[in-house]
């Protein structure tokens, strides 16, 4: 042990005397061009402030969620890869929490994404220390232009909401807040087949505050945040156990303070999270309740050609379930050479073991647009979770790896805009969940796998009118497994095809906007029997948005217009059609 702090030193002290650049920063300059810019229009500007990530990134076919029911738990699935496997940072502080490795996105409100928040395949470890395949990159920043708005929100299948958000300066303080609060009934009406149907059961509530203060003192410029976010949310099970109900209760409190002179940035974070879960479709009639806590320190220095951070964090998991405590440090090494080449450099230290990866890039510019090719090698760590479950962990989990290239183009006319990007990921060790003799489920390194996602998403301008089309391909395959039979089948609930198609009319007094959904087939059993296939869907909702008074704007939506049978997992039906009406209130128009 006394050499790996040896070697935490050792690392530690170059960064902070290097001459380097701080890793976000150089990524969100390197990333024009190798990700494509959201376009919003006017109904996602609108939305974009009052809704949950998980709901808004629908309109991004590269995004896909795992989900229930409106407003329940909801997952990350970026290019063929598990949640686990993709990061969501905040403030460049990695809250994928490492004891249970993923983030619920439904309770992540959208005022958070930039229009470069997300980032897919091989460009995802140029933000973070452990990306796989993808991730969120979420912030905010507070101005001296003071605002206030209010929104009020409801649907035809029980839901209410409330949002306040404001902003300004005082006293050379810049300040931005944020509280939404809402819940549903869920109940709403669906199709099995030729049969109708009513779906209850599914209730949530949310609470979420932001509070984000900023300012400067002589040559420091500082910002500290909080973020409290509290849910309750049912399940029924799904249609096939409609008597049994699955409860769970999250609360999560997050602090973050950063100060920066000049080129050098520290920022600390602190996230503690508690929940009580209770699973009466089990066997064991699942009563679990665990708390998670997370401290973090992350020091960067900023230069023109070249960036360095180092991150030591410390993580503890405890309750029913799990008691372990373990630190981590990760450090990274960003340099370019010249215009168009730049190479990173990761290193990880978790349970009693290091892990590196690398990749080089490659950007250049010319008549037919700006290219990037990417490869390198990449790892996810196992979360204290899959290491100390009690029943069925595996203190032995090695960490997942993946080996890939990207290549994309971005193209730019006066009103047409064409990116396409092609991923191929190769992953070894992939940790699965398989049952035991004991009759529990443990972690194991089981399998080798190959994911190739390719994305093109073409945007078109004329007069009062936008298009956009978001297309993205996926295949993924077991190469190699431990389990007899897995070689040659997809991975689960990974869709092979995804589009969305939006196309907008501006009239100035008012907004109509039609956007079209197209979610490909998925399997959900590891055989890929056909009886554990979702059928591809295709749904359509148009909106309607329009200002009276100049300061109060109306948006009425009408989901799933053609009132399509979708179902995110199988057997746990979507809704139907259904309507929902905002208004929003600004202080100024």
């Amino acid at each position: 042990m006394k050499n790996w702090y040896l070697l935490a030193f050792t690392v530690s002290a170059y960064i902070t005397t290097a001459q380097s650049a701080d890793t976000l920063s150089t990524a969100t300059i390197l990333a024009e061009g190798l990700e494509y810019s959201e376009n919003r229009t006017l109904v996602d500007s609108t939305v974009q402030g009052l809704s949950d990530v998980a709901t808004y990134l629908q309109k991004d076919s590269r995004f896909q969620i795992r989900q229930y029911a409106p407003g329940s738990v909801a997952t990350l699935n970026l290019g063929g890869a598990n949640s686990a496997q993709s990061r969501i940072l905040w403030e460049g502080i990695d809250i994928s929490s490492m004891a249970s490795g993923v983030v619920d996105l439904s309770l992540v409100p959208s005022v958070l994404l930039s229009k470069q928040a997300v980032s897919t395949g091989a460009n995802a470890a140029l933000g973070n220390e452990s990306g796989m395949i993808g991730g969120l990159d979420l912030g905010w920043n507070a101005t001296s232009k003071s605002f206030f708005s209010t929104a009020f929100g409801g649907n035809s299948i029980g839901m209410r909401s409330f949002v306040v958000h404001n902003g300004g300066e005082f006293s050379g303080v810049r300040y931005r807040s944020y509280i939404k609060t809402e819940q549903s009934d869920n109940t709403y009406r669906y199709s099995l087949g030729n049969n109708e149907f009513t779906m209850s059961g599914m209730e949530y509530s949310t609470l979420t505050l932001l509070q984000r203060y900023q300012g400067k003192v002589g040559r420091v410029h500082w910002n500290t945040n909080i973020w409290y976010t509290e849910g309750n949310k049912n399940s029924r099970g799904s249609v096939l156990t409609a008597g049994n109900r699955n409860h769970l209760e999250d609360r999560m409190v997050r602090g973050l303070v950063s100060a920066q002179k000049r080129d050098l940035k520290a920022t600390m974070f602190y996230g503690k999270e508690w929940q009580s879960y209770t699973d009466t479709a089990s066997f064991l009639n699942l009563r679990d309740t665990n708390t998670y806590d997370q401290w973090s320190l992350r020091l960067a220095k900023d230069a023109k050609n070249y960036s360095s951070s180092f991150v030591a964090a410390y993580v503890q998991g405890a309750g029913t379930s799990r008691n372990a405590s373990m630190a981590q440090i990760n450090a990274s090494h960003m340099h370019t050479l010249g215009k168009a080449v730049s190479f990173a450099a990761k290193l990880s230290y978790w349970n009693n073991g290091l892990v590196g990866g690398a990749q080089l890039n490659w950007i250049d510019q010319n008549s037919f647009g700006k290219h990037n090719i990417t490869a390198g090698t990449f790892y996810r760590l196992p979360t204290i979770n899959e290491l100390f479950w009690t029943p069925g962990g595996n203190p032995d989990l090695l960490s997942e790896r993946s080996f890939g290239a990207k290549y994309s183009v971005l193209k730019k006319w006066n009103a047409l805009s064409l990116y396409m990007s092609s991923d191929q990921l190769y992953f070894t060790n992939l940790i699965q969940w398989t049952p035991g003799v004991n009759g529990f489920w443990s972690p194991e390194n089981i399998e080798q796998a190959y994911t190739s996602t390719s994305s093109l998403i073409g945007s078109y301008s004329s007069g009062n009118w936008f298009n956009e089309l978001s297309l993205t391909h996926q295949y993924s395959r077991v190469v190699s497994s431990v389990v007899a039979g897995n070689e040659g089948k997809s991975l689960l609930y990974r869709p092979d095809f995804n589009a969305v198609y939006t196309v907008s009319y501006d009239a100035g007094s008012f907004n109509a906007q039609v956007r079209t959904h197209y979610l490909g087939k998925r399997q959900t059993l590891r055989d890929n029997s056909p009886l554990g296939t979702i059928p591809s869907e295709f749904w359509v909702d148009l909106s309607l948005t329009t200002k009276v008074l100049s300061k109060l704007r109306l948006l009425a939506t009408v989901h799933n217009i053609t009132g399509a049978q979708r179902n995110f997992f199988l057997n746990y039906p979507m809704p139907g059609r259904y309507l929902s009406l905002t208004l929003q209130l600004n202080s100024k128009s």
